[in-house]
């Protein structure tokens, strides 16, 4: 039987097709240039600690996706311990936010409040809260959000289902939750807030 041979020019037309499927399915880079962020401790004015928590992680990897490039809550509480004496949001006014940035040594500094971040008589979770980003530009707004969402109640993660009963009753947050309350209700609220957040990219701004 005759084989089938590929002419010279076959074998280019083939190479080419192999290169370019590679480079195609080649895994896309990270651009590592965002505008550098620190988010604050939020103005909690819930009885959640770890939700206050909560929101403020979720915030920071929220950030990361956009393109920024924040400061980790660890290094930022510790500065803003070391430098200022600062813990809790509720101490940070907007006359702080210049000194805050050239202490942190970043571009943006996004500040927050938790308004609201309980489960209600075992029926639904609600969270509300605002966000407020400022920018070295006279340090004044450039973006905020003030929202809330709610999901259908589902036990949270805690030792005993009498203790999820409880704590739904009472309206309150089980902070025994593997650091994640009321995940329904704060993944609708991100999914929300997402949609108006303007990208961090350095080559946008």
């Amino acid at each position: 039987m005759p084989m089938f041979r590929l002419s010279s020019t076959m074998w280019v037309f083939i190479a080419i097709a192999f290169v370019s499927g590679c480079a195609g399915s080649a895994p896309v880079k990270v651009n590592s240039n965002g505008k550098t962020i620190a988010v604050m401790p939020l103005d909690n004015q819930t009885n959640s600690v770890t939700g206050a928590l909560y929101m403020r992680e979720e915030m920071v990897a929220l950030l990361q996706q956009k393109g920024y490039a924040p400061k980790s809550i660890e290094q930022t509480d510790q500065q803003l311990a070391n430098l200022f004496g600062i813990s809790l949001g509720g101490q940070i006014t907007e006359t702080d936010l210049p000194k805050i940035a050239a202490g942190l040594n970043v571009e943006a500094i996004m500040t927050g409040s938790l308004k609201n971040f309980s489960a209600v008589l075992l029926s639904y979770n609600e969270v509300s809260a605002s966000f407020t980003m400022y920018t070295a530009d006279a340090w004044l707004p450039v973006w905020s959000y003030d929202g809330n969402a709610s999901a259908p109640f589902s036990p949270l993660r805690s030792d005993s289902f009498g203790t999820q009963i409880i704590g739904g009753l009472v309206g309150s947050v089980l902070d025994r939750s593997v650091g994640k309350p009321m995940q329904g209700a704060v993944s609708e609220y991100y999914q929300r807030l997402q949609l108006t957040l303007p990208s961090g990219w350095t080559n946008l701004h």
